[in-house]
């Protein structure tokens, strides 16, 4: 009869997963699980070694608790099954795009006892904190924050006579600076001048941003509904700059059906000198393709017809929904051990030290940064700290990037954001492939599909 009951015992641990149980051992922990957790087969080993050097810490600190290991990265399509059958890690992130659907769908625990309890409400960015608050409560904790800049190839704009009498760029301020730069490197070097994606979503993320420099918006609220409004002149002009990138100033990569991963081989690979991207896949062109550090400059995003414009956008921490208090107090002590949380601790200290040490050590791009999280002068400070003798490049190539000023920083569009990335790559493949295609025709088809097929529907 022992038996029995102790395997009933265990079927509810296991049935739930996240909560231990004592079946008879006298070992009672509270489990919760990490998501994105770093595969063993990932090229990125600083991360993995890291995230096994928390762990240890964390068993050290807290022994009332075990950690799962679960290697579930956020994925549009496979997150709604695996939250509907209740199998989501505790701790996972997501893109800020994605928070609404996440909260209102019912797939996020409320946190807002533990960020006032752990001191995250009085030491976050509040404009990032917004991005996680719904009536008057909080799902979740931004980090990783990003703004769009430039990518110089120095290789490619050193061979095309692009740099000044320092050695530095001759950084595009405008759109039109810009095409212009692209075409004399295509002519001088042979190889793309700029490249531009059309697949996975993130040609329509870069056009956006590109459009609101021409004074273009996507969406609306009128009355309460949400309106697509894309097919503007403003919309037109920057979708015809894109156009004649390749039909008059061919100066792009001669496959246009590709992501951005395309874009970091080729940049990496000497075939590409100049693209859009963020600080956080700098590190893949080191892992992946063994490129030369000290070959890569960034900038921040050319000016438009209506001003600056750099989106910005990011990853979110969250805790499944099925997730107890216990286990979400176990995630923020996880968050505190790894270097994530307000406090300036000794652990915190070390976690941020250990992080840039171990990507210095892989040879990774250690110095460039994003958006901090954090608004409190010592974590802003410990972070600086950690860094400072880690770093490895010449800052200067990036100064421009790091300078916000004239900067109109613009979160991304509100509603279905995937999916407008998504329509808007279909209008990008075919006015990249069709010289003769229409730009307004294909905004006005666009605009047609994505109000029919998902702002109507929400």
């Amino acid at each position: 009869m022992m038996k029995k009951v102790t395997a009933v015992i265990l079927a509810v641990c296991m049935m739930f997963g996240i909560v231990g149980c004592d079946s008879g051992t006298g070992t009672d922990t509270i489990t919760f699980s990490v998501g994105n957790w770093p595969k063993e087969h990932d090229t990125n080993k600083a991360a993995m070694e890291r995230y096994e050097n928390y762990l240890t810490a964390f068993n050290e600190k807290y022994p009332g608790y075990t950690v799962e290991k679960d290697y579930w990265a956020y994925d549009v399509s496979s997150f709604l099954p695996k939250a509907a059958g209740g199998q989501l890690p505790t701790l996972y992130n997501t893109f800020f795009t994605e928070i609404s659907k996440i909260t209102d769908a019912g797939y996020a625990k409320d946190i807002t006892k533990q960020m006032e309890e752990y001191g995250y409400l009085d030491n976050m960015n509040p404009d990032l904190l917004e991005l996680v608050e719904k009536d008057g409560k909080y799902y979740g904790i931004p980090y990783n924050a990003y703004v769009f800049g430039l990518w110089f190839n120095m290789d490619l704009l050193r061979e095309a006579g692009e740099l000044d009498e320092n050695g530095y760029p001759n950084y595009p301020e405008t759109y039109e600076e810009l095409a212009q730069m692209a075409q004399r490197i295509k002519q001088k070097t042979g190889k793309a001048g700029f490249f531009m994606p059309t697949t996975k979503g993130q040609g329509g993320w870069q056009f956006t941003n590109i459009a609101w420099a021409f004074g273009a918006k996507f969406e609306e609220n009128v009355d309460g509904e949400w309106k697509a409004v894309f097919n503007s002149p403003e919309a037109v002009a920057a979708l015809q700059w894109v156009k004649d990138l390749k039909f008059k100033y061919d100066v792009l990569q001669d496959n246009v059906l590709v992501d951005e991963s395309e874009f970091i081989k080729l940049f990496s690979t000497n075939q590409v000198a100049i693209g859009i991207d963020t600080t956080m896949r700098l590190k893949n062109t080191v892992s992946d393709y063994k490129m030369n550090k000290d070959n890569i400059a960034m900038y921040k995003m050319p000016e438009g017809p209506a001003g600056r414009y750099t989106l910005t956008g990011g990853n979110v921490y969250m805790v499944a929904a099925n997730a107890t208090d216990e286990q979400a107090d176990g995630v923020f002590k996880w968050l505190e051990v790894s270097g994530s949380g307000p406090d300036v601790t000794e652990e915190q200290k070390q976690a941020n030290i250990e992080r840039y040490k171990a990507e210095n050590e892989q040879g990774y791009i250690v110095g460039p940064s994003a958006i901090s999280s954090w608004t409190n002068p010592e974590r802003l400070a410990l972070e600086e700290e950690a860094k400072a003798p880690y770093i490895n490049v010449d800052m200067k190539l990036f100064e421009g990037y790091n300078d916000f000023s004239g900067l109109i920083i613009q979160p991304e569009e509100p509603v279905c954001t995937q999916e407008l990335y998504k329509t808007l790559d279909n209008v990008l493949q075919v006015a990249l492939t069709d010289p003769n295609s229409d730009p307004q025709a294909l905004l006005d088809q666009a605009v047609a599909d994505f109000q029919t097929n998902y702002l109507d529907k929400q």
